[in-house]
């Protein structure tokens, strides 16, 4: 089972990097919902990974090479429950 939560982001850096890429679009729009780059942070709480984004959100576009990405970056705090948060930007 996964969780969720609407808290926001404590630290400020999910809202600095959404205001740095702001109406970004290095792949293009892919249709007219789409709002542009979108960073996120992986980390790990209470044993469980955790991903939070700056706001909320109804889907998520990426490339295949993202897509690749994400779950590399998924996996090593899987493996490892102590990883540090990382911050992630698909562009």
């Amino acid at each position: 089972m996964s969780h969720h939560s609407s808290n926001p982001d404590e630290d400020g850096r999910l809202h600095k990097a959404m205001q740095e890429m702001f109406g970004e679009f290095p792949d293009g729009k892919l249709n007219p919902d789409d709002a542009g780059q979108l960073p996120f942070l992986v980390g790990v709480e209470n044993g469980h990974v955790v991903i939070q984004y700056p706001k909320p959100i109804a889907w998520l576009g990426m490339t295949p090479d993202e897509a690749i990405g994400m779950a590399e970056v998924l996996v090593k705090p899987g493996v490892q429950v102590d990883a540090k948060d990382l911050l992630v930007v698909l562009s």
